[in-house]
């Protein structure tokens, strides 16, 4: 890990002992500082150019996800991390939505795991903060845009063209295998909205590996499927941008569409942003015949 002098690491928990462990692990190798506290840790980051913070989500003045939703409109370009025991669906929900955090760590954590992936935040954090954020685009260029959608409800079909089809294209596969033709073969897709399910199948895999082959397309969950785990994994192998709960509020799914179109427009001005779209690599034995499948129709 020879680099990172030049990066500046925040860990924010309630131990004292959690930090000392970590600040040990770090210190050779970043800048490290470390609060109890999420009201300090703001202050320490308008007072501090912050490349990486990895906060605890359980703290008694401020929850790490509100901290992190803060540092996001503090300091953009800092790369925010989610350190936690716990497992609660809504705690991760609001971290994806709010904080849009780049990796959720599971306390306890294996300590090559934690440096490897507080290494890969931190050197993508060291370039993005060279890059100013860029203007809005302009309607024209929206317009060429596209949204599909991985789903079987006709529900959400309808519901997404009521909000969208004036302003963007609207495509629908009601496969995998003609979502992924979509994608391949029509490169303005920008937003993808799927189901964790078609056909009572899993397909969370499905949308790790279209994150891995076309980083670019911005990903709304859109399930009635409550399962933490799974939506752990989908922050740390798929980045997606937002996760909604069936049934959902027309409004919500309205203003997801827009960050995520602005989300997929400052990427297309600006390709180095999406080094923060950077996944961790799906694993063929999660699933052999779906992967060879993905990767095959991806050929």
């Amino acid at each position: 890990l020879i680099m990172t002098q030049q990066a500046t690491l925040l860990f924010v928990d309630d131990e004292e002992r959690v930090l000392r462990s970590l600040k040990f692990l770090f210190k050779s190798n970043y800048t490290v500082h470390t609060t109890t506290n999420g009201h300090d840790a703001l202050e320490i980051i308008r007072n501090n150019t912050i490349h990486v913070i990895i906060s605890d989500q359980r703290m008694p003045e401020m929850l790490g996800v509100e901290l992190l939703h803060q540092v996001k409109k503090l300091s953009p370009h800092t790369m925010r991390l989610l350190l936690t025991g716990y497992s609660e669906l809504g705690s991760i929900v609001s971290s994806v939505n709010e904080g849009e955090i780049f990796r959720y760590i599971n306390k306890p954590w294996d300590n090559d795991d934690i440096q490897r992936i507080v290494h890969q935040a931190a050197r993508i954090a060291v370039d993005m903060f060279h890059i100013p954020m860029p203007p809005p685009q302009t309607q024209s260029e929206q317009e060429e845009l596209g949204i599909l959608i991985i789903d079987d409800d006709i529900n959400t079909y309808n519901t997404v063209l009521e909000i969208a089809e004036q302003t963007y294209h609207v495509a629908k596969g009601t496969t995998l295998d003609s979502a992924i033709n979509i994608i391949k073969n029509q490169n303005k897709i920008a937003v993808l909205i799927s189901e964790l399910t078609i056909d009572g199948e899993d397909i969370s895999l499905a949308l790790k590996m279209i994150k891995q082959y076309s980083p670019n397309i911005v990903v709304i969950v859109l399930t009635k499927i409550q399962e933490s785990k799974s939506l752990i994994e989908l922050v740390n192998q798929g980045q997606i941008f937002r996760f909604l709960l069936k049934p959902f509020r027309k409004p919500l799914l309205e203003t997801s569409i827009k960050s995520a179109m602005r989300h997929y427009l400052a990427t297309q001005q600006q390709p180095e942003l999406l080094a923060r779209e950077t996944v961790e690599k799906t694993k063929e034995t999660e699933n052999p015949s779906l992967f060879n499948k993905i990767k095959k129709l991806f050929s």
